[in-house]
């Protein structure tokens, strides 16, 4: 299926709403979540800042470091699922003769909305 979705085999209704913007969406509030439960761990410090005061003391929580893994794991993902989700919909728009206009807001609209949540995420 996500080969499918890669290569812009699936028609770009279900390429762009259901797996670009609803994915993206899901993604990055998933994304969102595991950044403000690590927040309120940190207390204050930023991810680097944490791990480098309190390394030396041993004083590193697992609970902080699974919420750590959790949130650059999601952060990842959301890196990779949107430039899948680039390349899908910009093939599956080659592929799309209905409308020349839609093929083209539907490549600009994945690419606003990859900028956007990405930037929303760091």
């Amino acid at each position: 299926m996500f080969k499918k979705l890669i290569d812009g085999q699936l028609p770009l209704k279900d390429t762009f709403w259901k797996f670009g913007v609803l994915g993206l969406l899901a993604i990055n509030l998933v994304t969102k979540i595991f950044g403000i439960m690590l927040a309120r761990r940190l207390g204050g410090y930023s991810v680097l800042g944490y791990y480098t005061s309190n390394l030396h003391n041993f004083a590193i929580e697992t609970a902080t470091v699974v919420l750590t893994v959790l949130y650059l794991g999601s952060l990842s993902f959301l890196v990779f699922y949107s430039i899948s989700m680039i390349f899908g919909v910009w093939r599956s728009s080659a592929e799309y003769n209905r409308s020349l206009w839609l093929r083209y807001i539907s490549r600009i609209l994945i690419i606003v909305l990859s900028i956007v949540t990405l930037r929303a995420s760091f």
